[in-house]
């Protein structure tokens, strides 16, 4: 099934990341648990990444519309990797995992915030799932 995903942080610099879709397991109309979904989500990213990884540029220059689609993320990058570590897919669903628990990312199905891991979902072809990234200011005690 494919969903549907935002991107935001707090701040001014790029606060917003534009809507992205990716394909994950499942079916529509299904319930699910957030955790599923978020393990899913991250397990579809590791692997892109990781793809990304082993594919070897001989040219790092960028052409016109790829220019333009970096700058539609906010960032224009060449691509080139220097570290060819690879992500390790249990420590980042671990991560996840625990950043959701401790407060430092709010997830939000359609306007709606989901505050507990085990809170079912159902999932359709419009749902958009929004991430805030949570951050605390530096030099700062709470």
């Amino acid at each position: 099934m494919q969903i549907h995903f935002t991107i935001k942080r707090l701040g001014k610099k790029r606060p917003f990341i534009q809507r992205k879709a990716i394909d994950i397991e499942g079916t529509y109309d299904q319930p699910y648990a957030l955790q599923t979904i978020l393990t899913q989500i991250v397990t579809q990213q590791v692997t892109e990444f990781n793809q990304r990884r082993e594919e070897k540029s001989l040219f790092t220059f960028l052409k016109e519309d790829a220019i333009a689609e970096e700058a539609q993320t906010g960032r224009v990058k060449f691509g080139a990797i220097y570290n060819a570590e690879q992500a390790q897919l249990d420590k980042a669903i671990e991560t996840v995992l625990l950043a959701f628990e401790d407060g430092l990312i709010a997830v939000f199905v359609d306007d709606d915030q989901i505050e507990d891991i085990s809170q079912v979902v159902t999932v359709t072809p419009d749902t958009v799932f929004t991430f805030v990234r949570l951050t605390f200011l530096a030099g700062r005690s709470w």
